[in-house]
């Protein structure tokens, strides 16, 4: 039986100087025959979430699906003020970098619509239509999910788990990890710019007190997967208009990679915590404790081994190389038929 799951997305596709792995993580889960999408949520955090959304409904309908509800969700951070980390991202946008986005065409008008019901209520109401079947996979902000366990605490119950891409730790030896990128000042990653479990952290500290399974695939991993120019000819060759959008808004923030980061590809951070789903066997996993009140506050590492947190369970190493192929040769696959259906014969 394949996996009932929702996928949460900050989808930025096709805006300058924004990474494209969540588009390219609901593109794997598309093309999965392990998985079985009920909608996808959206959120905050690689773009504002109605950019997200109206991605999303761009990029399902280069694919022609039509019956894969997308469900708009909270606009921000439950208590924080995120604002400055928005303008700074409209200002990498509208900088230097976006020179490699210059000659992509303008994204074709969508005639799709969001789902009627807001993300955290499409989550609720799913969950309670699939009691025990339903795991979240996390792309962005944790805000979705902890909203609906706030209106309805029983979500907690009814849901399978949750698989978060989040978080980093230091490893028992060896330096500690630390995420730097030449584009971005230090003092910005310090005081500005949040992602994933850090954007919203009251609404992360609800998630992980609710009592929910806790699978976390941090940065130390999603550090080490890319998409390489030899993986964008290969979706390409897919040969149809949905493999030729993909890689035709893929290709700048690849090409951008390279040449301003220095690294050989673009981060594939969001379609590595999908394959957490679909083939755990590509990690090793560690059992860690997670530190709300460290999360809350800011004040020292989160997650740590033997320190008497929250357990959850952890990808703490990859195998990326086989990852990195399987990603090509998965994406280079048509969509699943299931979901070309007319919406009309949908439940």
């Amino acid at each position: 039986m394949a996996q009932k799951v929702i996928l949460d997305i900050d989808n930025a596709l096709s805006i300058p100087v924004q990474d494209t792995d969540d588009a390219l993580a609901l593109a794997l889960t598309l093309v999965s025959p392990e998985l079985e999408i009920l909608g996808c949520t959206t959120c905050a955090g690689n773009c504002r979430t109605p950019q997200s959304t109206l991605n999303t409904l761009r990029l399902l309908e280069a694919g022609g699906i039509q019956a894969l509800p997308v469900a708009e969700g909270h606009p921000t951070a439950l208590a924080r003020d995120r604002e400055p980390h928005f303008r700074y991202l409209a200002s990498k946008t509208a900088g230097t970098g976006r020179q490699y986005w210059d000659n992509l065409p303008e994204p074709p008008d969508t005639r799709l619509a969001a789902h009627p019901l807001p993300a955290p209520e499409f989550i609720i109401q799913t969950a309670r239509r699939h009691p025990g079947e339903v795991m979240i996979v996390a792309l962005g902000s944790l805000t979705n999910l902890a909203l609906s366990l706030l209106e309805a605490p029983e979500t907690a119950s009814l849901l399978k788990g949750v698989v978060h891409m989040g978080g980093s730790f230091d490893p028992p030896s060896g330096p500690p990890f630390i995420w730097q990128t030449p584009d971005i000042p230090e003092d910005v990653w310090r005081s500005t710019l949040r992602f994933n479990t850090v954007f919203d952290p009251e609404a992360s500290a609800v998630v992980f007190r609710s009592g929910i399974s806790v699978t976390l695939v941090p940065a130390n991993v999603t550090a080490l997967v890319f998409q390489r120019p030899i993986h964008l000819e290969r979706l390409q060759a897919g040969g149809t208009q949905w493999h030729r959008y993909l890689a035709t808004y893929a290709r700048p923030w690849v090409e951008w990679s390279i040449h301003e980061r220095k690294l050989p590809g673009a981060h594939m951070h969001d379609p590595l915590t999908v394959a957490a789903v679909i083939d755990p066997a590509f990690f090793q996993f560690t059992s860690m404790d997670l530190s709300v009140p460290a999360l809350l506050t800011g004040k020292g590492p989160w997650l740590t081994v033997d320190s008497g947190g929250l357990p959850v369970n952890v990808a703490s190493e990859v195998d990326a190389p086989r990852f990195e192929a399987w990603l090509a040769d998965r994406l280079h696959a048509p969509v699943l038929e299931r979901y070309l259906v007319p919406a009309s014969s949908t439940e």
